[in-house]
């Protein structure tokens, strides 16, 4: 059923203060993670890993060693037993042993480290000295956030915002620009990621970036993933000539040692042939020398070329390690980069909100409110606007809006100066329908957004 913007009786704002007091944050269920958090993760172990991640657009949180969780809608239990379970078949290299062979670790769930490092941040709008985004703690109240803000403002609602509105377009320019260039880097680390094939960098949102400025800016990211690739096509190329120089060497020492065994066998058949000639007196001594100094020639030999394949079949070893090592360390090199650059991304992209949030002051309303009225938009399945209590606790990504009720016709100044000070409401006698009409008189005094805004 949807939320009802009007005033509620007072069994149903009762019911419904009782409802947003409730809140998983404050209560005793447990809080359910949603895009914007961000999670505090370690690994500890011989080499200890530890991030800030913050939970991406599409709801999932990228792990180091473990690839990308659903972490929207979870608790932080949950989301911890879905990693550590499976990052305990997951291992990586901790080192080399003394003989330069590489060493492996495994990770045990114990090790695993998962926590709610930050909430996302409340919002506060409409009439406040100071709109802005307030960082979230738990039991925050409607009350307390609005009092950090500066409190409600009717001189805020009065002031000339044409300056802020001069300068909100080159601001946001910037904001849309930096926007869509995080994006972009998201995009060709994930290309990278995937391997072979082009980048749709077309399909990359461009909201608020002139048409050319965006073609650009994809051409340079095209060439740039195309560079990089390059670049890493070459360095596996020159390890595989590398390995198949060295491999051909080694098959010419092997057969080198065969030919130099066979010699060898020669040089022994000789010597006894020559040993049983000596022995009838049918040869000279000199002859079972020269043969004798011949056989140790061919072992030198023979034991140089065996320790020149020991040093070749090692270098072949790393040459394959390396070449196997290469994709591991960009892959991990990529995962790293691309969790920077959605964390920029999410940035950028509140930044745009804010803007958006800046653009909607409202301005005009009389000296003395009648009233002042608190209403949350909250984020999290349907999102819809609704009336609160200022005692009201609040949620990591709620709205506040502040709105101060104008008094009725009698109570402000005569025609002349209401003309200053903006439109009055009607008289009416149903406390209800006057606040309604309230409502519809603070949407009409929003400011138009700025262009790109709009």
């Amino acid at each position: 059923m949807p939320w009802i913007a009007c005033r509620p009786s007072t069994l149903g704002a009762a019911l419904l203060a009782g409802l947003l007091a409730c809140a998983p944050v404050s209560a005793g269920e447990p809080y359910r993670l949603q895009v914007g958090d961000m999670v505090d993760f370690a690994i500890l172990g011989t080499l200890p890993v530890t991030r800030k991640i913050m939970i991406d657009q599409d709801g999932t949180i990228s792990i180091p060693l473990g690839g990308r969780f659903p972490a929207a809608g979870l608790t932080i239990e949950a989301l911890r037993e879905s990693v550590s379970q499976r990052l305990k078949t997951v291992s990586y290299p901790a080192g080399v042993d003394v003989q330069g062979a590489a060493v492996w670790s495994v990770i045990y769930p114990e090790g695993v480290l998962l926590d709610v490092g930050e909430f996302r941040p409340v919002y506060v709008s409409g009439d406040v000295l100071t709109p802005s985004a307030q960082p979230f703690r738990a039991g925050l109240t409607v009350a307390q956030v609005v009092a950090v803000v500066g409190g409600p403002s009717v001189s805020r609602s009065r002031q000339d915002h044409s300056l802020d509105r001069a300068g909100l377009g080159e601001e946001e320019t910037a904001a849309f620009s930096a926007l869509f260039q995080a994006r972009l880097k998201v995009a060709r680390l994930e290309a990278e990621l995937a391997g072979p094939g082009e980048a749709d960098l077309a399909a990359v949102a461009a909201d608020g970036v002139e048409p050319a400025l965006a073609e650009r800016l994809r051409t340079l990211v095209g060439e740039q993933l195309a560079a990089r690739r390059d670049d890493r096509e070459k360095s596996r190329r020159n390890i595989v000539t590398s390995i198949e120089g060295s491999t051909a060497r080694l098959g010419f020492l092997r057969q080198t040692q065969r030919n130099l065994a066979d010699e060898t066998r020669n040089y022994d058949d000789e010597i006894k042939r020559v040993e049983d000639l000596l022995q009838k007196g049918l040869t000279p001594i000199d002859r079972l020398r020269a043969a004798q100094r011949g056989a140790l020639l061919v072992s030198t030999r023979s034991l140089d070329t065996l320790s020149a394949i020991s040093v070749v079949e090692r270098d072949v070893t790393d040459l394959q390690r390396e070449l196997a090592k290469l994709d591991d360390t960009a892959r991990m090199e990529n995962l790293a980069a691309l969790q920077i650059a959605s964390a920029e991304a999410n940035h950028a992209s509140a930044h745009v909100e804010g803007l958006r949030q800046k653009a909607r002051i409202v301005s005009g309303v009389g000296d003395e409110p009648e009233a002042i009225r608190y209403f949350i938009t909250r984020s999290g399945g349907a999102s819809a606007r609704q009336e609160v209590e200022a005692t009201a606790v609040l949620q990591p990504g709620d709205l506040v809006e502040v709105v101060l009720v104008e008094p009725p016709r009698g109570s402000l100044p005569e025609a002349d100066s209401v003309a200053q000070v903006g439109p009055v409401l009607p008289t009416v006698a149903a406390p209800d329908m006057a606040l309604a009409a309230a409502d519809a008189a603070a949407a009409d005094r929003v400011p138009t957004p700025t262009p790109a805004l709009h």
